[in-house]
């Protein structure tokens, strides 16, 4: 029971924000004997909350040791390897995503990122002309849940200035709003 109690005190604190009590939970849970394959993700993303990358990026790879095909690991890996600014990690890690699941706007968005650090541009508008076709992508959401790093978070609100860009009068486009 111990190690359920845990596990769940540990999602309780995330919930609330508190990230550091959330790791201590899932840590504890994990010494107690929970599967690991239950306890390598909420404990990845509580790290990525926490603004501690390497940590999170370590426990996205013990999640994947036990799911190799899972895109979303490979996603979220890359955005932890992208907040600590390790652009060639992060772009592998995109291009495996995208091979695993090609319909993830997130995950081009993510990649066109990585391109605009490395001063790829036409490759950075490729990517986001991508997730614009996908239109599953809410621009406000991703910067706030996946860039939390000062600098790329400058990135992405320089890569979304959708005024300024090629693609940005289809995402204009594509933001009008449904009348009912």
């Amino acid at each position: 029971m111990k190690t359920k109690t845990a596990f769940v005190q540990g999602q309780r604190h995330f919930l609330k924000g508190e990230y550091g009590k959330s790791i201590i939970g899932f840590s504890g849970a994990l010494a107690a004997g929970m599967d690991a394959a239950r306890i390598h993700i909420p404990l990845g993303l509580a790290y990525f909350k926490n603004h501690n990358f390497s940590e999170a990026a370590a426990e996205f790879s013990r999640a994947l040791q036990l799911e190799p095909h899972n895109d979303h690991l490979y996603f979220l890996r890359g955005m932890a390897y992208g907040n600590q600014g390790a652009s060639a990690l992060a772009l592998d890690d995109f291009n495996e995503a995208i091979r695993l699941n090609n319909r993830r706007g997130a995950a081009f968005v993510a990649r066109s990122l990585v391109f605009r650090a490395l001063r790829r541009n036409v490759a950075a508008e490729s990517d986001l002309q991508s997730a614009v076709e996908l239109a599953d992508v809410e621009v406000e959401l991703f910067i706030r849940e996946y860039c939390l790093a000062p600098t790329l978070q400058a990135l992405a609100m320089s890569l979304f200035d959708v005024e300024k860009s090629a693609w940005g009068r289809d995402l204009r486009e594509r933001r009008t709003p449904l009348t009912h």
